[in-house]
């Protein structure tokens, strides 16, 4: 990017700012037909990147993507309008209202695990926000990245949004830019240099990284759904999902019950069509933390039984088919097993006790949570999702992702006893001090 470009974007998004609903709708249709009429395109770009199912790349990858788009294009109008709030007594003859206008240039750097949909989410918030956008998708999956890039350049001027190719050298490269937003999708290590870079110049940042997700199964679950649920989160994608369960802690009276039935499913589908890991890196990463290491590529899914959190699998975020799990007896076994790790993204608890389930969010925070439920949280654009402390900061998704990629600009415009003015001149008489002392407890 020259910075004759970024002063192109700079001046578009000035524009953006004041743009009606019809336009910012407009250029979101544009994406919508595009998606509709391209599905076949992603489709093969996700197979020549890592082998992905189409299954999968439908229900992960253009499915999220389309309804949030559509979405954002229906409900537009209602998040852009102006939101009236209380004016206190005290500031009487005022009307206060909050205005979302766009923070400027946004710059989305994306991942490799969901390449299409993790670019294209936070781009429909930006874009519904009244952003000008520069994407900087993954260098691992270049066959998506570039498909992403013919998108772009199909629907938009290049100083509405633009991709930008590249490793490590074109992040660092765009960073030096004054962007008015940076939303990253990855690691929690990355994400910390992001974070750092940005907060020299106090641009702002929405960070969507991952951690270690807990998955607890206690006595009373239903252990048929519960496996099946955890297989398949496991399954997806080859388990190189940011919030796919990382670890299970299982009551003692029913572990190996569940990770007989979860080894039954894994063993059922070794060999049948499935993603790849993304490279031998990873692969190799995640080969050091079996006691045994095996081609992880001919195995649906490996379980691993461990004494301890200090294990080779409990130390860092798997994001792979392996699944250590650890074994609990009461709620001090459980504090011990969690609590002494940071934040995940995701939380889930299998478990028929409602004081049980009660007890689990309330002691151990996440980003995001499922009750009986796994993964599916990431799909209701009614929801934000993101993480907390080490798991990242802001969240995204339907009106909190235009919320997001917005800034809440507060107004307030006095229309009548513009007199009360004359109560905070100086000089401060008595009088005055009286009049205030009436208010002082004034709570509205």
């Amino acid at each position: 990017m020259t910075p004759q470009q970024f002063a192109g974007l700079k001046e578009r998004a000035s524009i953006f700012r004041h743009d009606s609903v019809t336009l910012r709708a407009a250029r979101l249709k544009k994406l919508v037909q595009w998606l509709e009429t391209h599905e076949d395109d992603v489709v093969f770009a996700l197979q020549r990147d890592f082998n992905k199912p189409k299954f999968e790349t439908l229900i992960s990858e253009i499915m999220p993507s389309l309804n949030e788009a559509r979405y954002a294009v229906s409900h537009l109008k209602s998040w852009m309008k102006p939101t009236c709030v209380r004016t206190p007594l005290t500031l009487m003859g005022h009307k206060s209202y909050v205005r979302h206008e766009n923070r400027g240039v946004v710059l989305i750097i994306s991942p490799w695990n969901y390449p299409f949909q993790l670019a294209v989410v936070p781009l429909i918030s930006a874009i519904a926000a009244g952003n000008a956008v520069v994407i900087k998708p993954s260098e691992l999956t270049p066959h998506t990245s570039d498909l992403i890039k013919k998108m772009v350049e199909q629907c938009f001027y290049s100083n509405e949004v633009c991709v930008e190719l590249g490793g490590k050298e074109k992040t660092e490269e765009l960073l030096e830019y004054d962007f008015d937003h940076v939303f990253f999708t990855g690691s929690t290590a990355v994400g910390k240099i992001i974070a750092a870079k940005c907060a020299t110049r106090l641009i702002s940042t929405t960070l969507e990284l991952g951690g270690k997700s807990p998955t607890i199964v206690d006595e009373t679950a239903n252990l048929n759904e519960a496996a099946d649920k955890i297989f398949w989160g496991k399954y997806l994608n080859r388990a190189q999902t940011c919030v796919a369960p990382d670890y299970l802690i299982l009551h003692e009276s029913i572990a190996e019950k569940i990770i007989e039935k979860i080894d039954t499913l894994a063993a059922k589908h070794d060999g049948q069509n499935k993603g790849y890991i993304i490279s031998e890196r990873h692969h190799q990463r995640l080969k050091d933390m079996l006691d045994t290491p095996e081609d992880l590529n001919k195995k649906t899914l490996v379980t691993l039984k461990t004494d301890s959190l200090s294990h080779p699998a409990m130390k860092e975020e798997i994001f792979g088919p392996v699944l250590p799990y650890l074994t609990y007896r009461t709620a001090t076994d459980l504090n011990a097993l969690i609590s002494v790790k940071e934040k995940p993204l995701s939380l889930y608890v299998f478990s028929k006790n409602p004081k049980f389930v009660d007890f689990v969010l309330n002691q151990f925070p996440s980003g995001g949570a499922g009750v009986n439920s796994l993964i599916v949280q990431f799909g209701n654009h009614h929801l934000p999702f993101g993480g907390v402390g080490q798991s990242g900061n802001g969240a995204y998704h339907g009106k909190h992702g235009f919320i997001e990629m917005s800034h809440a600009r507060a107004v307030i415009q006095q229309n009548y006893f513009s007199i009360l003015r004359k109560l905070l001149m100086p000089p401060y008489s008595d009088f005055k001090i009286k009049v205030i002392e009436l208010f002082k407890n004034y709570i509205s």
